[in-house]
């Protein structure tokens, strides 16, 4: 094996920026086993579908022109990612299988819908969520809802929830909870349900 793989092989931290990037395909699992940090930060990517890495703890993507989040479900031992000025509207793409993500930095993108929040549900770890700078973040109850939807969470845009905003976040989950199971009902089950109640 030539000495420049191994050498590859070895390497802990890319970094390159700037450099108009539009596809991160080039950079290979194998090759890079043991990469944990990378760097992609002012570059062309428009969707995270191109970073195919399992080994990354850490990736950072901000000022791109990342639309679409793809991917995301093969980066299992990620545990922070920045995705700062970007046009993410929607937050498809998290998984159960990124059961290391504790950091998500959505800051400046357009994320106008707050139930898009609920996608972040799936990741068990997370604790710090930024998302100011998005037309979200005008809503009035933004940091409460965003608390009901992602109740492990600990921190909002870098601030700690406070004891009151956790109390009345569990206080309306607990009101709404009913309300959710009927909407999730099945109309098989809500058949059923319609027909239990009519039987005397």
């Amino acid at each position: 094996m030539p000495a420049y793989c191994l050498w590859i092989g070895l390497i802990h931290t890319f970094l390159y920026s700037d450099n108009n990037l539009t596809d991160a395909s080039g950079l290979k699992a194998d090759q890079l086993p043991n990469l944990h940090t990378l760097e992609l930060r002012g570059n062309r990517l428009t969707s995270t579908a191109s970073i195919q890495l399992p080994s990354l703890k850490k990736l950072y993507l901000a000022a791109n022109a990342v639309e679409k989040l793809e991917g995301l479900e093969q980066l299992t031992n990620l545990n922070t990612l920045h995705l700062r000025d970007n046009r993410v509207r929607e937050l498809d793409g998290f998984s159960e299988s990124m059961t290391a993500l504790q950091y998500l930095n959505i800051r400046s993108n357009r994320v106008a819908d707050l139930r898009e929040i609920d996608k972040l549900k799936p990741l068990p770890l997370l604790r710090a969520l930024v998302l100011e700078g998005n037309p979200v973040f005008e809503n009035g109850d933004y940091r409460i809802e965003v608390l009901i939807a992602v109740r492990r969470l600990e921190r909002l845009d870098k601030d700690e929830f406070t004891d009151e905003e956790r109390g009345e976040a569990e206080e309306l989950f607990e009101q709404r909870k009913p309300q959710d199971e009927e909407q999730n009902l099945s109309p098989t089950d809500a058949e059923e349900e319609v027909a239990e109640d009519g039987d005397v």
